[in-house]
């Protein structure tokens, strides 16, 4: 019997694997047809033995949708996104088993295909498994169940690739999605490594604050903002610190920098997430929308009534602001805003909430001041009690009153500090009311120590 494995291997002159086999239009997995596997797997059978396609037909009929084909080239016509498997003759008249099988492989690679011979002879089968890798090979005078068994396995294999093929076109169609919401957002979308380094930036960043990605990539985060003086870097470290002990969106107003050295008010949200033993950032930053009104606005009054929570406070400092900006520059602007802030801060922690100064200190010592303010905010103790803020706007000057509900402190030996006294101490001790005593015109508590009065007058009217 003449060696027909052998002799196709010398004509090929080839080593069956995925670089042998040229890319078509019908090699990918298709999907579209999946609706079709809801019923019987499809099977093509390809044998010139009608008896033997008759006894594939009666024994695997009941399972499968069985598709018979007489000889190589009709297998090859008929093979479609719908077949799930092959059983494959060798020794058939025109093309033979293995042209066949190259031939259906350049149409689908991942189709399992089971050689089915009488002709063990041709080649030690193993030979046949390494260079052509069927899905299996099963001699016809054998057991009927290792058919079975082996089209059951292929059946399986090929059913989870389709699946594996449309969760990987959902991922890639979410991750396309997801890619277009970043880079079409009108926000700054970033994240943030744990020394806070920038990893990625949408390309908001070059529309908002004139920067290319690649000016800023690896870059610190808190390098973005503006620095007008030293205590408005401080306060955004402060923002990211209480970040890393909070399990909810920060969200609070910031100013950062353009590339041109412009300040930016913008409204950044930040959420700190685990990841692989570190943490990530990841944060937006949205333009804050301009209070039209406040351009035509020459004078007002307004009464705020804040709850104790540090989000209100941004909110209403970053308001007083705003409304002064027509009538002084930009420095004034942000050193009113963080003095402002500051005042209030006091308030809340040491007024309404009654955080000792000690207390701060400690809890800033062990990273757990996120912790006491959650505590003492849910107080029932606290939950009632507001700052309540009075402020007057007139073209010359701004007034501003800001009463607490607690029970006071020696402002008189807090004013009596110098500025030096406060930079050598922690964050937040009498820092506000020394800032305030430098840069307002007039600042006054009243006796019991849990209301002060500050004014700033306008130099410069623009």
């Amino acid at each position: 019997m003449e060696d027909e494995f052998e002799l196709f291997r010398e004509k090929s002159n080839h080593k069956l694997d995925n670089e042998s086999i040229p890319p078509t239009q019908d090699t990918e997995i298709r999907i579209n047809d999946l609706g079709n596997l809801k019923a019987k797997p499809v099977i093509l059978v390809v044998d010139d033995d009608q008896h033997v396609r008759e006894a594939l037909q009666i024994t695997l009929g009941k399972k499968y949708e069985l598709i018979l084909c007489k000889n190589g080239n009709e297998g090859i016509e008929t093979v479609s996104s719908r077949v799930i498997a092959v059983i494959l003759d060798i020794k058939m008249e025109g093309k033979n088993g293995f042209e066949t099988f190259i031939e259906i492989k350049k149409k689908n690679l991942y189709l399992p295909i089971i050689f089915h011979s009488a002709y063990q002879d041709l080649k030690n089968p193993f030979e046949i498994m390494n260079d052509y890798r069927p899905f299996g090979y099963v001699i016809k005078e054998g057991e009927g169940k290792e058919l079975l068994d082996t089209l059951e396995s292929a059946v399986s294999y090929y059913l989870q690739i389709i699946k594996n093929a449309v969760l990987m076109k959902e991922l890639e169609k979410s991750e396309k999605n997801y890619r277009d919401l970043v880079e079409n957002s009108l926000d700054i979308i970033f994240s943030l490594d744990s020394e806070g380094r920038i990893l990625s930036i949408n390309q908001s960043v070059s529309r908002i604050l004139k920067y290319s990605t690649n000016d800023i990539m690896n870059k610190k985060f808190i390098d973005l903002v503006f620095k007008s003086n030293s205590i408005n870097e401080k306060f955004a470290q402060e923002k990211f610190q209480e970040l890393l002990h909070s399990t909810d969106v920060l969200s609070f107003h910031c100013d950062l920098v353009t590339k041109f050295g412009e300040p930016k008010e913008m409204h950044l949200k930040l959420k700190y997430l685990s990841q692989n033993g570190g943490f990530v950032i990841f944060g937006s930053a949205s333009a804050v929308e301009e209070d039209v009104l406040l351009r035509l606005c020459e004078s007002e009054s307004q009464v705020y009534k804040l709850e104790n929570y540090l989000t209100q406070v941004d909110i209403v400092s970053q308001r007083l602001s705003a409304a002064v900006t027509k009538y002084c520059d930009i420095e004034t602007t942000m050193n009113l805003k963080l003095c402002v802030r500051e005042l209030l801060i006091n308030s809340m922690e040491h007024g309404n909430l009654g955080i000792s100064f000690e207390e701060k200190s400690q809890a800033l010592a062990n990273d757990s001041y996120i912790h006491i303010l959650s505590e003492r905010q849910k107080d029932p103790l606290n939950i009632n009690k507001r700052i309540t803020v009075i402020y007057s706007l007139t073209p010359e000057k701004i007034e501003v009153s800001i009463t607490d509900e607690g029970n006071g402190f020696d402002h008189k030996k807090m004013l009596a500090r110098s500025i030096d006294d406060s930079n050598s101490s922690s964050l937040g001790h009498g820092r506000g009311i020394l800032m305030s005593k430098i840069f307002f015109d007039h600042i006054e508590y009243n006796e019991k120590g849990n209301s002060v009065f500050i004014v700033k007058k306008f130099l410069c009217v623009i």
